[in-house]
């Protein structure tokens, strides 16, 4: 970073030869630090601990989402790189190589911070740090504990699960996990991975552990497996868990984690799908409004909201709309939210951020989502405008561009970092 020479006729001067940049007042700064870009305040971040200080609180105040492009496994030549992209630099990106390590051959299942998520070919979990490139190995999938047996039957990645008479059989992990999500003190290395096994239960590891521990879903709300619904967020060591089946209704139980043994404080049945299908009076079902996701979203002030996700499609394009509430827990019914206020949602990543409409990045009162068509192999970023109830064009062109590959695109919140020696 090149420092601007020192303006004598400024408030402030170095008047003696003992006098250190690192002994400016912290308001100044602040105000230095919140005028430099994400990447610029990590810089800034290793003169010493003062400038640490300043950059930290800035980048705590900014939160300001990422998006990072994974490279396809057939490009060969971008197997070791990735491609990272700053809403607040619109028009550039960076690309970031791992020597010891091939993004190609691994899938992000979700973010936390500076750390994916990430499942290989073999169906191995672990986490990385995008930053630092370290990696935290995760037990086997199949070392569970409890009544549902997860099972390998071949090094290719094809496994058996069974829960009672019920069994069957599928290739690759990634295809039965359901909303999994995961937190992680990035200075302790403290982390709990939580992971929906289907509609039969939900399993969690902590550091430290060698295994798996399940947590089995309530019987009755689910009974097909292509249409059991499992949606989970994490916030304040509670995990808030949706299960629904999009005809029989579900439940919402909230635990607590901050214990050696989670602990269930909360359980309530939601209905199910109120959307008027008739299949035997439409050629086309599509062609009306109906719910595809429910969502679990959690809100700076740590308030749970319930999100669904309207889509109907006519002539082969898809039409968007969403209804927010917040969840009624402890009440009878949820209330309506019309507004996100000076606030955006990140819905596939769960999370609300702040927002402002002179930021090119995020819009606020908005919902940002992703729209994959399998068909296609393909993800457009999709911006929800909640008081025009319309869709927007994106913000983030030059990413959505045809020459980036985005169906490997996944959101994130870079966090704080630590000071270097």
């Amino acid at each position: 970073m090149e420092m601007k020479q020192h303006n004598p006729k400024s408030s402030y001067k170095l008047q003696r030869p003992g006098d250190s940049w690192s002994e400016l007042p912290s308001d100044l700064l602040n105000s230095v630090v919140e005028l430099l870009g994400f990447a610029d305040s990590r810089r800034v971040g290793s003169v010493c601990s003062s400038w640490f200080s300043a950059a930290k609180r800035c980048l705590a105040k900014k939160q300001i989402p990422w998006l990072i492009l994974l490279p396809d496994e057939d490009d060969e030549m971008e197997t070791h790189w990735c491609k990272l992209f700053n809403p607040e630099e619109n028009g550039k990106l960076y690309r970031m190589r791992a020597d010891v390590f091939e993004f190609a051959k691994s899938y992000c299942l979700a973010t936390c911070g500076n750390l994916l998520l990430m499942v290989d070919r073999g169906s191995v979990l672990y986490m990385l740090n995008l930053f630092t490139h370290e990696r935290i190995d995760l037990p086997p999938v199949e070392s569970q504990l409890g009544t549902t047996k997860l099972e390998r039957t071949t090094s290719e990645g094809l496994f058996c699960i069974s829960n009672g008479n019920d069994q069957r059989k599928f290739r690759g992990i990634d295809t039965i996990l359901r909303s999994p999500v995961f937190w992680i003190d990035e200075q302790t290395k403290e982390y709990v991975v939580l992971l929906g096994l289907g509609e039969w239960c939900l399993v969690y590891s902590k550091k430290g552990d060698t295994f798996w521990s399940q947590i089995q879903t309530p019987q009755g709300y689910s009974t097909a497996f292509s249409t059991a619904r499992c949606e989970m967020v994490y916030k304040d060591h509670k995990l808030y868990y949706l299960l629904l089946n999009r005809t029989t209704g579900g439940c919402i139980k909230i635990f607590d984690f901050s214990t050696e043994i989670p602990l269930e404080t909360f359980h309530c049945g939601v209905a199910g799908d109120p959307s008027p299908i008739n299949r035997t009076s439409s050629r086309d079902p599509w062609r009306i409004w109906r719910i595809g996701r429910t969502k679990l979203v959690v809100t700076i002030t740590g308030d749970v909201l319930k999100v669904e996700q309207w889509v109907k499609k006519e002539q082969r394009v898809r039409h968007w709309s969403f209804r927010v509430y917040k969840a009624g827990f402890f009440n009878t019914y949820d209330e309506k939210v019309d507004s996100l206020g000076d606030e955006a949602m990140l819905f596939d990543l769960g999370i609300i951020v702040l927002a402002n409409d002179d930021f090119v990045g995020f819009k606020r009162n908005s919902i940002f989502f992703n729209d994959i068509c399998l068909e296609k192999n393909t993800t457009q970023i999709c911006v929800f405008n909640l008081e025009t109830q319309e869709m927007e064009d994106p913000l983030h062109k030059f990413v959505c561009s045809s020459k980036q590959q985005l169906h490997t695109a996944r959101w994130f919140l870079p966090s704080s970092f630590k000071q270097t020696p």
